[in-house]
């Protein structure tokens, strides 16, 4: 278990605090009236329709509420949902986790488990996924598998974020935002009537905002925001049954990345006392670059019992994230790694809806290509590569030992043993070591002694191990001490199509009973191909002089003169650690594979009254398979199965007293085949791959929302997801046992057991017109398992306070808000682990320490 003390404050959720807020609550509403809540209109169902009345769960917010709690993106969205997390510390590589459900692959081989659609449209890759919201209609939050009405890759679930379309009016509004660490944001929303039947709208939002720490070892500037959005939209009725809308939006990112600061207390200390909540000490510049675009041309028409729509889009992006991985600025543990994204995608969607007394029906087909070409580039030195070989060696001595260690304690001991090898003069010693074993298994020292003319039988097995290493430092030991530069790169290409046809139909058994029935046909074809070369080369040479020969028991049988031999004598092979290509120095790939599925759902709902409806629900999802984008691996398929989960689900949607209180429940089995999962495994040098796994889960999640009177708003949630992998055996080939590398029974990363938030609004008239509204938002989430390679890594709980002060003019032309995020400046790990766990320099990242500052608006 990860020390709380060196992660944030950890603390139990208690029924104390839980009965402290609802005091409060009941207090503030005393003997007041109950007013109404409003309907909210979703199109979860591919139809505009009653929150109330979908049988899906499903947590809708709308722009404004939104703007009420601060959200700014999805990865805000995420802390106020239940059973989402959306915990990201860079939005060009976001992770969206809904009920346990996720793919956390960092790489383009693969999709991501839950669909995100921005008006409609699928955005494929998550770096273009994450966009602000602003001048946003609402954003529709979809749990369980969607793979009827939304496709592929809607395992988890979808979310959809629908923008505002242009209205019947003129308007012009602006938003100024102003706050500590330096915060500037401003929306400006204009809105215009060009004619009886044509209307624009157009948006222009900027979002800036400083670090909120200083890098103790560099100029650049780390978890900085710069972003920029633009946004148009044209609403043409040529006739009063016909709707043509045309989308277009341009988006430009330029800001330092991802804030990572080493969690191994040697590395902390030696850079001047950082950790993760305070000052940072990076020797990589961070970069998160994003040019995005898109368009689409949406057209509906309405017949007289039918409706058709089409949506034709096309998007991409160009993006360069650059990050530290290692967390520190030791040039012994450098560790840099940088991604450059070039995609587009074409999507058509072409849909019929129809409605009779007894019968909904959705008919529809879809086509989409997506073209991408990725690069990985990894950034290490010479004294990386030893810190990784010290912490390999140093993990080996414990396991056959038997020694029960901590990751970070492992790590830390890691760094102790690399300084006294360096006091000792024994630097190089552990990269020595480790490539003459690699020489060993590929043969080149059999091939060294023939051409050092050793006698017939002479082996490498027959060898002393230790001299042997010894002797490479005449070469290595020097290219250590100077940290020389060690980079590598791998470059992928993906052309993935995909089409699907699907139906969906809601038949009114009775006047109280509906069935609702859907099939989606998809196919998927992928063509991808993997370049990586070795691009580096050690510099090997023999210092000279005997080196003793042993039988298998150890006992020394002779001895073989080994000549003094300076660099560029031997023949150098080349060389990688990042993308080892499984020793073939050349590697060039060209993959292509598809996958077909017929996904579907069924769902039986009975309306109890005009406020109480129930339903039971059996779901399935598809992703597609795809390939692993690093390297390759001896026996293993360079591609993954498809993955696919059915889910079980019964609910239930109430309005209550007279529509005063609105309270949402669900309780849900899921069964997950093929769980597309990525780890670092493998010996002697792990790398990343994709397998497949399979893994289960179980929960519950309920919704209040309480007009407690005109004045007074109370809205709360709660989800408990227990989830566990059911078989984890990734790639036993490799080099590893099947228990090392086994998970099952273990929980999902990053999933809490338990989350819990709860809201109170209230609003005073003032005498003179206008209001005030004083509004606040608790959190408060379960601990998780922060890192799959170490389960017992633990993000500890956290909760989350923000407060929000606002008045509204009597004409409602002026608003102004005073808010306070993280009020008590809690100190909350985000995640830990990373690939700087490779060289063992685990690093972690934090949420954002207490943000302040004011909202203005005007409006014309």
């Amino acid at each position: 278990m990860y020390n709380a003390d060196q992660s944030g404050k950890n603390r139990a959720f208690t029924l104390s605090t839980l009965s402290a807020a609802i005091a409060v609550t009941t207090v503030l509403s005393g003997a007041a009236t109950a007013a109404e809540i409003e309907e909210v209109v979703v199109t979860a169902q591919k139809r505009a329709e009653n929150l109330q009345d979908v049988p899906i769960a499903i947590s809708a917010f709308t722009g404004d509420s939104m703007k009420a709690m601060g959200v700014k993106n999805l990865t805000d969205l995420g802390k106020f949902t239940p059973g989402v997390e959306m915990n990201n510390d860079t939005p060009l590589q976001p992770t969206y986790s809904v009920r346990g459900i996720e793919t956390g692959d960092f790489t383009v081989g693969s999709d991501p488990a839950v669909a995100v659609y921005v008006d409609g449209v699928y955005t494929g890759r998550g770096a273009g996924a994450e966009i602000p919201l602003a001048d946003i209609e609402r954003v529709e939050v979809l749990k369980g598998p969607q793979g009827t009405l939304f496709g592929r890759n809607a395992t988890g679930g979808a979310i959809h974020i629908i923008s505002k379309k242009p209205q019947a009016d003129d308007t012009t509004e602006l938003n100024l935002t102003a706050g500590n660490y330096g915060r500037q944001s401003t929306d400006l929303l204009l809105n215009r009537q060009f004619s009886d039947t044509v209307y624009g709208r157009f948006t222009a939002s900027t979002n800036r905002r400083d670090s909120f720490a200083d890098n103790l070892a560099g100029d650049f500037t780390v978890g900085n925001i710069d972003t920029q959005t633009y946004r148009a939209s044209l609403l043409w009725e040529p006739t009063p049954d016909t709707e043509v809308l045309f989308r277009g939006e341009y988006g430009i990112m330029d800001q330092g990345s991802a804030l990572r600061t080493s969690i191994v207390p040697s590395l902390q200390a030696e850079a001047g006392g950082t950790d993760v909540f305070g000052d940072y000490a990076l020797d990589t510049p961070t970069i998160e670059d994003r040019d995005s675009w898109g368009g689409s041309v949406s057209v509906v028409h309405d017949f007289d019992n039918v409706t058709f729509t089409s949506i034709t889009a096309y998007r991409g992006f160009d993006a360069h994230l650059q990050q530290d991985e290692d967390g520190t600025a030791n040039p012994d543990y450098m560790f840099g790694s940088a991604n450059f994204d070039d995609q587009t995608q074409f999507s058509q969607e072409f849909r019929l809806n129809g409605m009779t007394d007894t019968l909904k029906w959705t008919l529809g087909a879809s086509y989409s290509r997506e073209e991408l070409e990725h690069t990985t580039d990894a950034y290490f030195t010479a004294g990386s590569l030893e810190s990784f070989a010290v912490y390999e060696g140093v993990k080996a001595q414990l396991d056959a030992m038997g020694v029960d260690l901590t990751t970070t304690e492992v790590e830390d001991l890691a760094y102790q043993q690399r300084q006294a090898m360096i006091a000792g003069g024994l630097e190089g010693a552990a990269v020595s070591t480790f490539v003459y074993d690699l020489m060993v298994q590929s043969g080149q020292v059999d091939a060294l002694l023939a051409g050092l003319g050793a006698p017939a039988g002479i082996t490498a097995s027959m060898l002393d191990r230790e001299q042997m290493a010894a002797q490479l430092m005449a070469g290595i030991a020097p290219w250590v001490m100077a940290d020389t530069a060690w980079n590598e790169s791998v470059l992928n290409e993906g052309d993935y199509r995909s089409a699907a046809i699907y139906g969906d139909a809601t038949w009114s058994l009775t006047d109280k009973m509906d069935l609702t029935v859907g099939a989606r046909y998809t196919a998927d074809k992928k063509d991808f191909s993997i370049v990586s070369s070795y691009q580096n080369t050690l510099p090997l040479a023999l210092s000279g002089g005997m080196v003793d020969l042993k039988m298998e028991d150890g006992t020394v049988i002779g001895q073989l003169p080994i000549p003094a031999l300076p660099l560029g004598a031997i023949p150098s092979p080349r060389f990688g650690i990042a993308f080892n290509n499984n020793g073939v120095a050349d590697l060039n790939q060209e993959l292509s594979d598809s996958w077909s599925d017929l996904s579907g759902r069924i769902v039986l709902d009975y309306r109890w009254n005009d406020d109480v409806m129930t339903f039971v629900s059996l779901a399935d999802g598809f992703k597609a398979g795809g390939f692993n984008s690093f390297s390759a691996a001896p026996g293993i398929d360079p591609s993954f199965d498809q993955e696919s989960v059915t889910n079980l689900e019964i609910g239930m949607k109430s309005s209550l007293f007279d529509n005063a209180v609105r309270f949402n429940a669900s309780v849900f089995a899921y069964d997950y085949k093929n769980l597309q999962q990525l780890d670092l495994v493998g010996a002697p040098i792990p790398n990343y791959y994709l397998r497949n796994a399979d893994a289960e889960g179980r929960g519950a999640e309920m919704e209040v929302q309480w007009a407690a009177t005109d004045n007074l708003f109370i809205a709360g949630n709660y989800s408990f997801l227990d989830t566990e992998y059911t078989r984890y055996q990734i790639i036993e080939s490799i080099g590893e046992t099947e228990e090392a590398n086994s998970r099952v029974g273990q929980p999902r990363v990053g999933t809490p057991e338990n989350k819990f938030n709860i809201m109170a609004e209230y609003t005073w008239a003032l005498a003179e017109g206008g209001d005030v509204t004083l509004r606040g938002d608790y959190n408060w989430t379960d601990e998780r398992v922060g890192s799959i390679s170490d389960p017992a890594r633990v993000i500890p709980d956290y909760q989350l306070m923000n407060l929000r002060a606002g008045w509204n003019s009597a004409s409602d032309r002026y608003s102004a808000a005073l808010w306070v995020q993280n009020v008590t400046d809690e100190e909350i790990a985000g995640g830990y682990g990373g690939t700087g766990a490779a060289i063992g320099a685990s690093p972690a990242w934090r949420f954002m320490p207490r943000m302040y500052g004011a909202d203005f608006t005007v409006r014309f």
